[in-house]
């Protein structure tokens, strides 16, 4: 019986999993990429055999221009210590600064704001004979009755 890891490692191979390599190499490189340029970039993609940063800010592109030589050595040691990474085919490395803003998704509703209704009025049997723990019933009954008045 195969384990997990092989089971993944067949269906990576599949032919409709191009992506999902892709994105693994990406994403090798961005862990060897500096922090300082990490933080600055948003995403990347591959089109016509060209690497696309889409970069936060201005003063990121002007820093990836300086690095640019290092991302390209860095791509030709990703493919050869790891042989999956030959389907990236970069030839060209190009940077651009997006002009969308990100949507800050705001709560719509602060956690801490959060109240719920009693459903209980605070009528029931207190059957028990433990002293304290028949305090702390009739402590709670109590509570129920002020919160729902």
């Amino acid at each position: 019986m195969k384990d997990s890891k092989s089971i993944i490692s067949h269906l990576v191979q599949q032919p409709y999993m191009k992506k999902f390599k892709q994105v693994q190499c990406y994403d090798r490189l961005l862990c060897l990429l500096p922090k300082s340029l990490t933080a600055m970039i948003k995403f990347l993609y591959n089109k016509n055999e060209t690497l696309f940063f889409v970069l936060n800010n201005p003063c990121a592109k002007m820093e990836f221009n300086y690095k640019q030589s290092l991302i390209k050595s860095l791509l030709s040691q990703i493919v050869l210590h790891f042989p999956e990474c030959q389907c990236l085919h970069v030839k060209n490395i190009q940077c651009f600064v997006s002009n969308q803003l990100e949507e800050k998704i705001a709560p719509l509703v602060n956690p801490s704001m959060i109240t719920y209704n009693e459903r209980s009025d605070g009528t029931f049997d207190n059957r028990c004979s433990d002293e304290k723990l028949h305090a702390l019933f009739e402590h709670i009954r109590e509570e129920i009755q002020t919160q729902t008045c």
